[in-house]
C-alpha cells in the first residue's frame, strides 16, 4: 500500500504541476485575446480556445496516469490503460476494469486528482467568462455614458 500511495503522489504531483503551466498558457492567452472591445463572435472564439486547450490538458493527464498503469504492469495496453485512468480521473467507474490489490490506491487517487482539476478548469473558465462579461459591460456603460 505504501509504494502504490508514493507513486499515487508522485503522479498526482506531476499532474498538478502539468496543470498549473496550463493554467499559466491559458491565463497568456486570455491576456492577448481579450480586449476591452470584442465582439460576440471573438467572446465565442475565446472560450472555445480556453475550453480546446483546458480538454487537450485533461486527455494528456488521463494519458500520463495510463502511462503509470503500464508501467506498474496493471494493463496490458495503452488502449486498456487508457480506458481504466479516463473511468478514474472522471470518477465514472464502470467497475469492468480493476487494478490488482497492490495497486488498487492508484485508483481512487486518480479520482481525486480529476475531480481536482476539473473543479480549477471550471474556475479558470469562469474567470475568463468573467473578464469577457465584465469588459461588455464596462463597454455598454461607457456607450450610454456618451450619448
Amino acid at each position: 500500500m505504501i509504494l502504490s500511495l508514493l507513486v499515487g503522489t508522485g503522479v498526482f504531483t506531476v499532474s498538478l504541476v502539468c496543470f498549473a503551466m496550463t493554467t499559466w498558457l491559458i491565463v497568456n492567452v486570455a491576456l492577448r485575446l481579450i480586449r476591452t472591445n470584442l465582439g460576440f463572435w471573438r467572446g465565442v472564439a475565446v472560450m472555445i480556445i480556453i475550453s480546446l486547450i483546458t480538454g487537450a490538458a485533461h486527455v494528456m493527464l488521463i494519458a500520463l496516469w495510463a502511462v503509470v498503469f503500464l508501467i506498474c504492469g496493471e494493463m496490458a495496453s495503452f488502449d486498456h490503460a487508457f480506458y481504466f485512468s479516463a473511468q478514474s480521473y472522471t470518477s465514472l467507474g464502470y467497475g469492468d476494469v480493476h487494478l490488482s490489490e497492490r495497486w488498487r490506491l492508484l485508483g481512487p487517487l486518480e479520482a481525486v486528482n480529476g475531480l481536482l482539476l476539473f473543479g480549477l478548469s471550471t474556475a479558470i473558465m469562469f474567470a475568463v467568462l468573467n473578464r469577457l462579461i465584465t469588459n461588455r459591460f464596462r463597454r455598454e456603460f461607457d456607450r450610454l455614458g456618451q450619448e
